[in-house]
C-alpha cells in the first residue's frame, strides 16, 4: 500500500502559513467571494472578546452577504483547498484557494453557512485545525442543516437610520472563530485600517453601487461604518476624501459641504488626449501561442487650483496640508485585474527617492483576467510580477514576447515624468484672487455700519482711526499675499481692510489653539485653525450646511469684537480669558473624542 501523499494530521500549522501578507489581504479574499456571488451588501461584523492583557480585542469576525448563496455540492467543496468552481477566466474567481487559506491565516476554525431559496434553508461546513491536528477532522464533512447563530441572525433582517437590509433570501456567512492573528487587534485601528484598504481595493464596485461594505463592531452597531471609495487617483466623486477650492488646504467627506469635487482630474498632456491609452499586450494564451489583449493605462493629475501658489503661497510645501499628507498615502502606480485592486507598487516605473512631489499624480493598469500568466497573479491575488527587466539580457527567443514591464515602459516612464514637470510648472503659475468675502463678513459690515444696530457709542472706548486709502491697499495686499493670494490689486486689498472682520481657514498645527485673532489696522483677522480637533471633529462635520458655517462664524466674530471694544486696562486679562477659554475648549474635546474609564 502506497503512502499518502499528504499527512493531514502534521499539516495544521502548514496550512495555517498561507502567505497573506496582512488581515487586509485576507478579508479581501473572503469579500472577493462575496462580489463574485452577486452580493450587493456585504457585512463584516466584528466581535470582540478579552486578551490575557485584560483589554478588549477583535477575536471573531463574520462575514454575512446577500449573494446567490451555494447549493451543497459547492458549500461542501468550499473550504477544500484547489476546488474552485470557477476555473473560467472572467470575474475575479478562479484559484480556488480564496476561501480556507484566507480564513487559516487569521483563525483555526471557520464555519461557512449558505442558503439559496430562504434562510430556512440553510447549510453548514466547518474547518477546524486542532481537529485536524488530533485525527477528529480527516475530511470536509457533507454540508448539514443549522440554523444561523447568534448574535449574526440578528443581521438577516437588519435595519438602520437610513436603510433597511435583507439577507434571509439567499446568501453566505463565513465566520472566524477563534481569531489569533488579527492586527491591529483593537477594533479602532483595526476598523480604520479595514476601511482604508477595503476603500482602495474594491473601489470600483463601491462607486458603481455594484456591492456595498459595512465594517460593524456587534458590541457598538451605531458605530459602523459604511466604506467609501479610497481612489489612489483622487478621480471619484463619491471619494472619501475631497477637496473645495475656496479651502484647498482642507479635506471633505462627500456631504459635508457644497462645492466639494475631485481633487484629481485625468492627464491630458497640456490639453491633449483623454489621460486613458489602451494598448495592446502579447502574450502567450493557455495553447501556447502567441495572443494579443489590451491594457488600458490611465492617468491622473492633481488640478492646479488644488497645487499651485495661489492655494499654496510660495514658502509653504503643499504635502504638509491635508490632501498632500494624505495622498502620501495613495503615492504609487494601481493595478486593476477584473475592477479589483491586487497590487499597487512603483514597479520600477519611477524613482520616488526624495522626490515626495511623485504624490500628485496617479496611474492604473487596467487588465482582465486572460492576462493572467503575463502579468504572474499570485494565486491568493495579492500581487504581480511587474519586474524591470533589460531586454538585452533575455534570450533572443525571448524577445519575440517581451515580458509586460517592458511593453509598458515607454509609454509610462515619459508620461510620469511629463507629469511631474507639468506639476512643477504649475507650482510657479499663479490664480488672481477672486471675491473671498463670506456671507458672515457681509453681516457683520452691515450691523456695524448701522449707527441704529452698533450698540459701543455709549460706552467710553476710544474710536480707533481709520487707515488712509493708500494704507489700506498696501496693509490689505500684504495680508491677502499672506494668505496665499497672488497679485492681489489695490481695491482687493481696500476691500480687506474695509471689513470689520475677515476669517482665514488655515493648518496651524494640532497643538495651536482651535481659533486666534490679530488686529490689523481697522479690521481684526479671525483664524479657525483646520487641524485642531475642535474643526476636525466638530466644525467640519457640521459646515455642509452654509447657514450653520455663518452662524459659528457670527458667534465668533461677535466674542472678538466685543474683546476688541473693552477698554485698555482689560486686554491682559482678556488675553488671560482667552488662554483659559483654549484650554478649556481642548481639554473638553479630548474628553468627549476619547473618555477616560472612570469605573
Amino acid at each position: 500500500m502506497g503512502a499518502s501523499i499528504v499527512d493531514i494530521k502534521n499539516m495544521g500549522d502548514a496550512l495555517r502559513n498561507t502567505g497573506y501578507k496582512n488581515i487586509e489581504s485576507a478579508v479581501s479574499e473572503i469579500i472577493d467571494n462575496s462580489v463574485e456571488a452577486n452580493a450587493k451588501n456585504i457585512f463584516l461584523i466584528l466581535r470582540e472578546g478579552i486578551a490575557s492583557s485584560g483589554r478588549k480585542v477583535v477575536t471573531e469576525v463574520g462575514f454575512l452577504d446577500n449573494g446567490d448563496g451555494m447549493d451543497s455540492t459547492v458549500l461542501g467543496n468550499c473550504l477544500g483547498i484547489g476546488a474552485s468552481t470557477r476555473q473560467a477566466r472572467k470575474g475575479m474567481g478562479r484559484f480556488g484557494v480564496g476561501l480556507p487559506q484566507a480564513s487559516l491565516y487569521a483563525c483555526p476554525l471557520i464555519e461557512v453557512y449558505s442558503w439559496q431559496n430562504g434562510i430556512e434553508n440553510a447549510k453548514k461546513v466547518y474547518l477546524d485545525i486542532e481537529k485536524i491536528k488530533n485525527g477528529v477532522q480527516t475530511e470536509i464533512e457533507d454540508p448539514v442543516s443549522a440554523v444561523i447563530p447568534e448574535p449574526y441572525a440578528d443581521y438577516i433582517s437588519y435595519r438602520t437610520l437610513f436603510e433597511e437590509y435583507d439577507f434571509s433570501k439567499s446568501g453566505t456567512l463565513v465566520i472566524w472563530k477563534n481569531c489569533d492573528r488579527i492586527n491591529p487587534k483593537t477594533r479602532g485601528p483595526l476598523t480604520e485600517r479595514l476601511e482604508f484598504s477595503l476603500g482602495q481595493k474594491f473601489r470600483y464596485f463601491i462607486h458603481d453601487g455594484v456591492s456595498q461594505i459595512k465594517i460593524v463592531c456587534d458590541e457598538n452597531r451605531d458605530a459602523a461604518v459604511d466604506v467609501a471609495p479610497n481612489d489612489p487617483m483622487f478621480l471619484m466623486e463619491d471619494n472619501c476624501v475631497l477637496c473645495k477650492e475656496d479651502d484647498p488646504k482642507s479635506l471633505y467627506r462627500r456631504g459635508q459641504e457644497t462645492g466639494l469635487e475631485a481633487p484629481f482630474e485625468l492627464y491630458t498632456a497640456k490639453g491633449t488626449g483623454t489621460g486613458e491609452i489602451d494598448t495592446p499586450i502579447k502574450y502567450i494564451n493557455k495553447d501556447g501561442e502567441v495572443a494579443t489583449a489590451n491594457v488600458k493605462l490611465r492617468f491622473s493629475i492633481v488640478k492646479d487650483k488644488f497645487y499651485d501658489e495661489t492655494a499654496f503661497p510660495k514658502g509653504t510645501n503643499p504635502g504638509n496640508y491635508a490632501l498632500g499628507k494624505y495622498a502620501a498615502k495613495l503615492e504609487g502606480i494601481s493595478v486593476i485585474r477584473a475592477r479589483r485592486e491586487i497590487d499597487f507598487r512603483k514597479f520600477n516605473f519611477y524613482n520616488n527617492v526624495n522626490e515626495p512631489q511623485h504624490r500628485w499624480w496617479g496611474c492604473e493598469i487596467i487588465f482582465d483576467p486572460e492576462l493572467d500568466e503575463a502579468f504572474g497573479v499570485a494565486n491568493n491575488k495579492q500581487y504581480v510580477e511587474l519586474k524591470e527587466v533589460d531586454v538585452n539580457d533575455l534570450d533572443p527567443e525571448e524577445r519575440d514576447v517581451l515580458p509586460v514591464w517592458a511593453q509598458l515602459v515607454d509609454i509610462i516612464r515619459p508620461t510620469i515624468k511629463a507629469m511631474y514637470a507639468q506639476n512643477e510648472e504649475t507650482r510657479s503659475s499663479t490664480r488672481s484672487f477672486g471675491d473671498t468675502v463670506s456671507p458672515s463678513t457681509d453681516i457683520i459690515n452691515t450691523v456695524e455700519n448701522d449707527p441704529a444696530t452698533a450698540d459701543f457709542d455709549d460706552m467710553d472706548v476710544e474710536k480707533e482711526p481709520e487707515p488712509s486709502e493708500e494704507e489700506a491697499a498696501e496693509k490689505g495686499k500684504e495680508e491677502l499675499k499672506n494668505l496665499g493670494y497672488e497679485n492681489p490689486t489695490d481695491e482687493q486689498g481696500k476691500a480687506f481692510m474695509h471689513n470689520k472682520i475677515n476669517f482665514a481657514y488655515e493648518d496651524k498645527g494640532e497643538r495651536s489653539p482651535a481659533f486666534d485673532y490679530k488686529i490689523v489696522l481697522s479690521t481684526t483677522l479671525i483664524t479657525i485653525n483646520t487641524s485642531h480637533k475642535f474643526y476636525t471633529s466638530f466644525l467640519q462635520k457640521i459646515y455642509g450646511n452654509p447657514e450653520v458655517k455663518t452662524t459659528f462664524e457670527l458667534f465668533i466674530a461677535s466674542l472678538i469684537q466685543s474683546i476688541r471694544r473693552t477698554n485698555t486696562y482689560q486686554q491682559n486679562e482678556n488675553d488671560r480669558l482667552l488662554s483659559t477659554w483654549y484650554n478649556k475648549l481642548n481639554n473638553y474635546i479630548s474628553e468627549q473624542l476619547n473618555p477616560r474609564n472612570t469605573k
